[in-house]
């Protein structure tokens, strides 16, 4: 097995007279990114990111085939960087390789470039090298349309449509920023890993310590509504819109979704989000569960099943991310948590839009001292149960 490395010959590309684009260092390219990502939030402007990586085949050594993948290889580089425009950006990226942000590019303007690159391929008989095993894709490319919630299922649709016929050369995605716009750091990772030791460790002694006020509470929902689960279970969006079941204490009668419909002319905040003070579909010890968050203590097994995180932005019901504008998504590009900087600031005495912002806030600049500091704070609006109703 022979592990063919393209480095040299995307050196050779990028070092050509021909090559007229200013190829941005690695920091600087991970920060137009960053940039573009703001601006499409802002103005719905679709661009798309693609990523072309440096080590790419991994075949059989047979001289013929590895030369065909060489020829194939830069002929689809080549044709990728002959579609760039003046305001396109190219740059290397971090974890190495070429990244190319393509403005104003949508999912079938891509299409199209898939098309080029397979017709160069088969005038150039190299249309083989497709059967070749690779390591990952040559390229892979991510979209941002800056389009609302409502129309990501079109969206999805759209990729999917695209992943079935581009062949081993593409793969097409949802474009997350945590994920795919944060550069991939040492320290980024190491803080990954501690918060997730950080949310298995205390959990496992929360979940020992507060078993019998666990034991009150489910005694409190059985006693106040025999007819119902203690375990009100709801599916809820989770990182990148992956959909989990969360688990709360049953603080209202067994009918209150039935009921909702004709509540919601009463309704006390703004956005999609359903509150009312004096909620009738509320048992009274159920009150007392939501006043101090006792409701909220099953998530804690949420937590360990890695669906939840101790701090993090609230998982949205699916019904209320249909309503959401681009620049409300960035809070679904991290683990959902008990608790973020909404729940220290007023909970649901904040309307909905400073909501949005202030989780976008918490993913901007997300760190281990914040997140301790979060914790502590929770503790003390708890106690006073501010805000909660």
């Amino acid at each position: 097995m022979e592990d063919f490395t393209t480095k040299g010959n995307l050196d050779e590309i990028l070092a050509s007279p021909d090559f007229k684009h200013l190829v941005y260092p690695a920091n600087l390219f991970q920060q137009r990114l960053k940039e573009e990502f703001l601006r499409t939030n802002r103005n719905n402007r679709p661009f798309t990111l693609i990523k072309i990586y440096v080590h790419q085949f991994d075949i059989f050594s047979d001289w013929n085939k590895t030369a065909m993948a060489i020829r194939s290889w830069k002929i689809s580089v080549l044709t990728l960087l002959s579609e760039l425009k003046f305001i396109d950006v190219i740059g290397f990226l971090p974890d190495g390789g070429l990244g190319l942000i393509l403005l104003n590019t949508s999912i079938e303007d891509l299409g199209g470039i898939q098309k080029d690159i397979l017709r160069h391929l088969y005038d150039a008989q190299l249309m083989d090298v497709l059967r070749f095993h690779t390591k990952r894709p040559i390229f892979e490319a991510f979209v941002q349309t800056g389009t609302p919630e409502a129309e990501s299922a079109a969206e999805q649709e759209r990729i999917n449509a695209f992943n079935k016929n581009a062949q081993p050369f593409f793969k097409l995605s949802r474009l997350y920023y945590a994920d795919d716009v944060l550069p991939k750091t040492a320290g980024r990772a190491y803080r990954t890993f501690m918060k997730r030791v950080i949310d298995v460790s205390c959990v496992s002694l929360a979940l020992i310590c507060l078993s019998p006020v666990l034991l009150f509470c489910a005694l409190a929902v059985k006693l106040s509504d025999p007819k119902g689960p203690i375990i009100f279970k709801q599916i809820r969006v989770g990182k990148n819109g992956k959909l989990f079941t969360m688990y709360k204490f049953r603080s209202m009668y067994v009918d209150a979704e039935e009921r909702k419909k004709e509540l919601m002319k009463f309704n006390e905040t703004s956005g999609p989000t359903f509150k009312m003070k004096n909620d009738p579909r509320i048992y009274p010890l159920g009150r007392v569960l939501r006043k101090f968050s006792l409701d909220e203590l099953p998530q804690l097994i949420n937590i360990l099943k890695g669906d939840m995180s101790i701090v993090g932005p609230r998982p949205p019901l699916p019904s209320e991310t249909i309503t959401y504008a681009p620049w409300h998504n960035m809070r679904l590009s991290v683990t959902p948590g008990l608790t973020c900087i909404w729940q220290v600031s007023g909970r649901s005495d904040i309307s909905f839009e400073d909501w949005m912002r202030l989780d976008n806030k918490y993913v901007r600049k997300t760190s281990l001292r914040q997140d301790i500091g979060l914790i502590a704070k929770t503790f003390k609006v708890v106690f006073k149960g501010d805000g909660a109703y």
